[in-house]
Protein backbone atom coordinates (compact mmCIF):
# COMPACT_ATOMS: atom_id res chain seq x y z
CA UNK A 1 0.00 0.00 0.00
CA UNK A 2 1.26 3.47 -0.87
CA UNK A 3 2.40 5.38 2.17
CA UNK A 4 -0.36 7.46 3.80
CA UNK A 5 -3.01 6.10 1.42
CA UNK A 6 -6.27 5.55 3.36
CA UNK A 7 -6.87 1.83 3.85
CA UNK A 8 -10.39 1.93 2.40
CA UNK A 9 -9.12 3.59 -0.79
CA UNK A 10 -6.28 1.12 -1.13
CA UNK A 11 -8.70 -1.77 -0.67
CA UNK A 12 -11.07 -0.33 -3.26
CA UNK A 13 -8.27 0.18 -5.75
CA UNK A 14 -7.22 -3.42 -5.23
CA UNK A 15 -10.75 -4.60 -6.03
CA UNK A 16 -10.78 -2.39 -9.13
CA UNK A 17 -7.48 -3.75 -10.43
CA UNK A 18 -8.39 -7.37 -9.79
CA UNK A 19 -12.00 -7.07 -10.91
CA UNK A 20 -13.48 -4.34 -13.08
CA UNK A 21 -10.26 -3.32 -14.78
CA UNK A 22 -9.59 -6.88 -15.92
CA UNK A 23 -13.17 -7.20 -17.15
CA UNK A 24 -13.01 -3.91 -19.07
CA UNK A 25 -9.34 -3.67 -19.99
CA UNK A 26 -10.13 -3.30 -23.69
CA UNK A 27 -12.52 -0.43 -22.96
CA UNK A 28 -9.85 1.39 -20.96
CA UNK A 29 -7.39 0.94 -23.82
CA UNK A 30 -9.90 2.53 -26.19
CA UNK A 31 -10.64 5.34 -23.74
CA UNK A 32 -6.94 6.17 -23.52
CA UNK A 33 -7.30 7.56 -27.03
CA UNK A 34 -10.17 9.88 -26.07
CA UNK A 35 -13.68 10.12 -24.68
CA UNK A 36 -17.01 10.39 -26.49
CA UNK A 37 -19.75 10.51 -23.84
CA UNK A 38 -23.23 11.35 -25.10
CA UNK A 39 -24.54 12.76 -21.84
CA UNK A 40 -23.43 15.44 -19.41
CA UNK A 41 -24.92 15.07 -15.94
CA UNK A 42 -24.78 17.97 -13.50
CA UNK A 43 -25.27 16.42 -10.08
CA UNK A 44 -24.75 17.15 -6.41
CA UNK A 45 -21.43 16.39 -4.72
CA UNK A 46 -23.34 14.35 -2.11
CA UNK A 47 -21.60 10.99 -1.57
CA UNK A 48 -24.94 9.15 -1.70
CA UNK A 49 -25.86 10.25 -5.21
CA UNK A 50 -23.36 8.94 -7.75
CA UNK A 51 -24.67 9.26 -11.34
CA UNK A 52 -22.51 6.39 -12.61
CA UNK A 53 -24.02 4.11 -9.98
CA UNK A 54 -27.61 5.28 -10.51
CA UNK A 55 -27.41 4.80 -14.28
CA UNK A 56 -25.14 1.73 -14.10
CA UNK A 57 -22.76 3.51 -16.47
CA UNK A 58 -19.42 2.15 -17.57
CA UNK A 59 -16.19 4.12 -17.96
CA UNK A 60 -16.45 6.85 -20.58
CA UNK A 61 -20.25 6.78 -20.84
CA UNK A 62 -21.06 9.86 -18.74
CA UNK A 63 -19.40 13.25 -18.38
CA UNK A 64 -20.23 14.28 -14.83
CA UNK A 65 -20.01 17.66 -13.11
CA UNK A 66 -20.71 17.69 -9.39
CA UNK A 67 -21.09 20.59 -7.01
CA UNK A 68 -23.11 21.58 -3.95
CA UNK A 69 -26.83 21.16 -4.77
CA UNK A 70 -26.24 20.54 -8.51
CA UNK A 71 -26.54 24.26 -9.20
CA UNK A 72 -25.87 25.74 -12.62
CA UNK A 73 -24.95 29.43 -12.33
CA UNK A 74 -26.17 31.83 -15.02
CA UNK A 75 -23.71 32.64 -17.78
CA UNK A 76 -21.19 35.23 -16.65
CA UNK A 77 -18.85 36.65 -19.27
CA UNK A 78 -16.97 38.84 -16.80
CA UNK A 79 -14.36 36.18 -16.07
CA UNK A 80 -13.30 34.66 -12.76
CA UNK A 81 -13.24 31.08 -11.59
CA UNK A 82 -16.19 29.12 -12.91
CA UNK A 83 -15.48 25.40 -12.59
CA UNK A 84 -19.03 24.31 -13.35
CA UNK A 85 -19.38 26.66 -16.32
CA UNK A 86 -16.02 25.55 -17.72
CA UNK A 87 -17.00 21.89 -17.50
CA UNK A 88 -20.34 22.59 -19.20
CA UNK A 89 -18.60 24.49 -21.99
CA UNK A 90 -16.13 21.66 -22.55
CA UNK A 91 -18.84 19.00 -22.60
CA UNK A 92 -21.04 20.88 -25.08
CA UNK A 93 -18.50 22.54 -27.36
CA UNK A 94 -15.59 20.13 -27.00
CA UNK A 95 -17.20 16.73 -26.56
CA UNK A 96 -20.44 17.57 -28.39
CA UNK A 97 -22.66 15.76 -25.91
CA UNK A 98 -26.24 15.21 -27.06
CA UNK A 99 -27.89 15.49 -23.65
CA UNK A 100 -27.49 17.60 -20.53
CA UNK A 101 -29.24 16.39 -17.38
CA UNK A 102 -29.50 18.40 -14.17
CA UNK A 103 -30.12 15.93 -11.33
CA UNK A 104 -31.14 17.02 -7.86
CA UNK A 105 -31.89 14.66 -4.99
CA UNK A 106 -33.68 14.19 -1.68
CA UNK A 107 -32.19 15.31 1.63
CA UNK A 108 -29.83 17.66 -0.20
CA UNK A 109 -27.52 19.46 2.22
CA UNK A 110 -27.06 22.40 -0.14
CA UNK A 111 -30.79 22.97 -0.31
CA UNK A 112 -30.98 22.67 3.48
CA UNK A 113 -28.26 25.32 3.70
CA UNK A 114 -30.28 27.65 1.49
CA UNK A 115 -33.31 27.28 3.75
CA UNK A 116 -31.13 27.76 6.83
CA UNK A 117 -29.70 30.97 5.36
CA UNK A 118 -33.24 32.29 4.99
CA UNK A 119 -33.45 32.05 8.79
CA UNK A 120 -30.10 33.85 9.12
CA UNK A 121 -28.35 30.75 10.39
CA UNK A 122 -24.64 30.37 9.43
CA UNK A 123 -24.07 28.00 6.51
CA UNK A 124 -20.41 28.51 5.63
CA UNK A 125 -18.14 31.12 4.11
CA UNK A 126 -18.13 29.52 0.66
CA UNK A 127 -21.38 27.56 0.80
CA UNK A 128 -23.44 30.66 1.59
CA UNK A 129 -22.66 32.62 -1.59
CA UNK A 130 -22.97 29.49 -3.72
CA UNK A 131 -26.42 28.49 -2.52
CA UNK A 132 -27.27 32.18 -2.65
CA UNK A 133 -27.75 31.58 -6.37
CA UNK A 134 -31.17 30.13 -5.52
CA UNK A 135 -32.19 32.85 -3.03
CA UNK A 136 -34.83 34.19 -5.41
CA UNK A 137 -36.79 30.97 -5.84
CA UNK A 138 -36.31 30.08 -2.17
CA UNK A 139 -37.78 33.38 -1.03
CA UNK A 140 -40.65 32.99 -3.50
CA UNK A 141 -41.37 29.51 -2.16
CA UNK A 142 -41.36 30.67 1.46
CA UNK A 143 -43.59 33.64 0.68
CA UNK A 144 -46.17 31.48 -1.08
CA UNK A 145 -46.16 28.55 1.38
CA UNK A 146 -46.45 29.95 4.90
CA UNK A 147 -46.55 27.21 7.49
CA UNK A 148 -45.51 24.53 5.02
CA UNK A 149 -44.08 21.33 6.48
CA UNK A 150 -40.27 21.42 6.64
CA UNK A 151 -39.79 18.25 4.58
CA UNK A 152 -42.29 19.37 1.95
CA UNK A 153 -40.54 22.72 1.60
CA UNK A 154 -37.16 20.99 1.32
CA UNK A 155 -38.36 18.76 -1.51
CA UNK A 156 -40.17 21.61 -3.26
CA UNK A 157 -36.99 23.69 -3.30
CA UNK A 158 -34.95 20.71 -4.51
CA UNK A 159 -37.24 20.45 -7.53
CA UNK A 160 -37.38 24.19 -8.11
CA UNK A 161 -33.58 24.39 -8.05
CA UNK A 162 -33.37 21.85 -10.85
CA UNK A 163 -35.74 23.93 -12.97
CA UNK A 164 -33.80 27.13 -12.29
CA UNK A 165 -30.56 25.44 -13.29
CA UNK A 166 -32.19 24.37 -16.56
CA UNK A 167 -33.23 27.99 -17.14
CA UNK A 168 -29.69 29.12 -16.36
CA UNK A 169 -28.27 26.66 -18.88
CA UNK A 170 -30.17 28.48 -21.60
CA UNK A 171 -28.32 31.72 -20.74
CA UNK A 172 -25.15 30.18 -22.19
CA UNK A 173 -25.12 31.15 -25.90
CA UNK A 174 -23.52 27.89 -27.03
CA UNK A 175 -26.21 25.88 -25.25
CA UNK A 176 -29.08 27.98 -26.59
CA UNK A 177 -27.66 27.64 -30.10
CA UNK A 178 -27.30 23.86 -29.81
CA UNK A 179 -30.81 23.46 -28.41
CA UNK A 180 -32.24 25.63 -31.20
CA UNK A 181 -30.33 23.57 -33.77
CA UNK A 182 -31.76 20.35 -32.36
CA UNK A 183 -28.35 18.89 -31.52
CA UNK A 184 -28.73 19.17 -27.75
CA UNK A 185 -31.52 18.23 -25.35
CA UNK A 186 -31.88 19.41 -21.77
CA UNK A 187 -33.51 17.34 -19.03
CA UNK A 188 -34.23 17.57 -15.32
CA UNK A 189 -34.21 14.73 -12.80
CA UNK A 190 -34.54 14.18 -9.06
CA UNK A 191 -33.35 11.10 -7.18
CA UNK A 192 -34.91 9.76 -4.00
CA UNK A 193 -32.19 8.32 -1.79
CA UNK A 194 -34.67 6.60 0.48
CA UNK A 195 -36.54 4.74 -2.26
CA UNK A 196 -33.71 4.55 -4.80
CA UNK A 197 -36.13 5.98 -7.37
CA UNK A 198 -35.53 8.46 -10.17
CA UNK A 199 -38.04 11.14 -11.13
CA UNK A 200 -37.84 12.78 -14.58
CA UNK A 201 -39.10 16.24 -15.51
CA UNK A 202 -42.03 16.28 -17.93
CA UNK A 203 -41.57 19.47 -19.93
CA UNK A 204 -45.26 19.62 -20.85
CA UNK A 205 -46.65 19.45 -17.31
CA UNK A 206 -43.69 20.75 -15.33
CA UNK A 207 -44.00 17.77 -12.98
CA UNK A 208 -41.35 15.25 -12.03
CA UNK A 209 -42.65 11.79 -12.90
CA UNK A 210 -41.29 8.60 -11.35
CA UNK A 211 -39.33 6.53 -13.88
CA UNK A 212 -40.56 2.97 -14.15
CA UNK A 213 -37.69 0.50 -13.94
Amino acid sequence: MARFMPKELAAGYGRFRSGRFIEEASRYRDLAAGQTPRTLIIACADSRVDPATIFAAGPGELFVVRNVAAIVPPCDASGGYHGTSAAIEFAVTGLNVANVVVMGHGQCGGISASLAAAEHRPVGRFIGPWVGLIDGIRDELIAHTPGQDKDQRQRALELMAVKQSLDNLMTFPFIAAAVDAGTLELAGAWFSILEGELHWLDWDTGAFERVES
